[in-house]
């Protein structure tokens, strides 16, 4: 079953655990202990429309997207939620319309709630791997720092991440020390 709803700044709100995603705090040179997410933590995404394909279990967002949780806002041009499998008989319907991805396409801008901006052509959002892969182009930058290359993975749960380069794009990386404390 096909809908499709053509609403101007459509808003609905969705509750997408892993959206709702700790501090990427990939360029910082502090360890901090990864926040937990709950599963209660609603997102709430705007869009000029929204298509619900119950028959291939994905949402479709599309112009002007934006999608703001507790701890980010993500700005692109589509957003696609795939969700998992039909239920089996050993998990409930609530189990089996947990998601399993989420990808962001076209001019992608990720704002964490600890300053840093990750833009890329596409995001996409493992849920199983509490992880995201940055490609076309990304770049994170926090306060004067910032990485770029030819894929950015996030770990969003190890505060760590992978900037990988290829034949075309080298990995470029600009980093300010950290101003020392002055001894008392």
């Amino acid at each position: 079953m096909r809908i499709s709803l053509p609403i101007f700044h459509f808003s609905v709100t969705i509750f997408l655990v892993f959206l709702v995603l700790p501090q990427v705090n990939s360029l910082s040179q502090v360890k901090k202990t990864p926040k937990k997410t709950s599963s209660e933590s609603p997102i709430v995404v705007r869009s000029n429309s929204l298509e619900v394909d119950q028959e291939n279990r994905l949402i479709i967002f599309e112009g002007n997207v934006r999608a703001k949780g507790r701890d980010m806002v993500i700005d692109c041009k589509k957003m696609i939620v795939y969700y998992l499998n039909s239920p089996t008989k050993n998990e409930s319907k609530a189990e089996a319309r947990r998601i399993d991805k989420i990808v962001a396409l076209g001019d992608v801008t990720i704002n964490s709630s600890n300053g840093a901006v990750a833009r890329a052509g596409k995001a996409v959002f493992y849920q199983n791997e509490d992880k995201a892969v940055l490609t076309q182009n990304p770049s994170i930058q926090q306060g004067p720092d910032f990485v770029e290359g030819h894929r950015i993975t996030i770990f969003l749960n190890e505060n760590r991440s992978i900037v990988e380069g290829n034949k075309t794009k080298r990995v470029k990386a600009t980093i300010f020390p950290k101003e020392k404390k002055q001894k008392e």
